[in-house]
């Protein structure tokens, strides 16, 4: 049989204050486990029937940035994104931090279309904890794709979003030909990717239409009513059979690992 000694040696001080600063490192390892950047990446599928969007910009920021506010004027930035699809003023202010892609779909999005980003960190273990998704509709005078400033889920998942199309409100809805491209030219564009198999403007398009003259321009940014369009030789340039469209008018699936 053991037996057990009844006497109890001496503590040291000095180790007892190590042994509990040692027990101390140790419970802060286990309650705070190092931060790893999540892996994302964004699908958007273009929800249109003849709609397409330009060449779309993708980015995770901190918060406190947001492209624009509902109900207030556009900025330059987005005015030159909602009337000609440049999204290089808004790369150009994107908080210094901030990941982006441009141009997922090496292109424009076709209707019916999607487009996968590369890989890109951003959310949980970075300052960039939002993600936004900006392009143009075309053809509208000044509508544009946004997904703004949502906030990057922390747990690794698949995320669904139906994505509105708003109006910049910079320009009038008048539904005609733009005399020349840019922004501050009433009217849209009508880009080569508008064109059918022979290269000419697809025939559901009438570049000669007077448009809407009563139409006006709103002077804030909002949910966009949609294409009104006409029929054949009405005062819309598109086919109202085929540009009409509702909201949502894109996914995005938000893949975060």
């Amino acid at each position: 049989m053991y037996t057990t000694d009844t006497h109890t040696a001496p503590v040291n001080p000095g180790h007892t204050f190590l042994f509990k600063k040692l027990l101390l490192a140790c419970a802060v390892c286990v309650a705070a486990p190092a931060a790893f950047a999540s892996d994302l990446t964004v699908t958007v599928t273009n929800l249109t029937r003849g709609t397409w969007f330009t060449p779309m910009l993708v980015a995770a920021h901190p918060a406190g940035f947001k492209s624009f506010t509902e109900g207030t004027a556009a900025s330059v930035e987005i005015q030159s994104i909602a009337e000609a699809g440049d999204t290089s003023g808004m790369q150009a202010i994107l908080p210094v931090s901030s990941v982006k892609v441009v141009d997922p779909a090496k292109g424009p999005l076709k209707p019916g279309g999607s487009a996968t980003t590369v890989s890109f960190s951003g959310g949980a273990g970075t300052s960039n904890s939002q993600l936004t998704i900006l392009a143009m509709m075309v053809p509208t005078n000044d509508g544009f794709i946004a997904l703004n400033a949502i906030d990057i889920p922390t747990a690794p998942g698949t995320y669904t979003y139906n994505v509105n199309a708003y109006d910049a409100g910079t320009e009038a809805n008048d539904e005609k030909k733009a005399a020349a491209g840019g922004i501050n030219q009433p009217g849209m564009i009508f880009p080569a990717f508008l064109n059918d198999a022979t290269g000419k403007l697809s025939s559901d398009i009438n570049p000669n239409a007077t448009g809407f003259s009563n139409a006006t321009k709103e002077g804030f940014v909002h949910i966009h009513r949609g294409i009104v369009g006409s029929a054949n030789g009405g005062p819309s340039a598109l086919d109202n059979t085929v540009y009409r469209w509702l909201n949502p008018v894109a996914r995005v699936v938000l893949t975060v690992k």
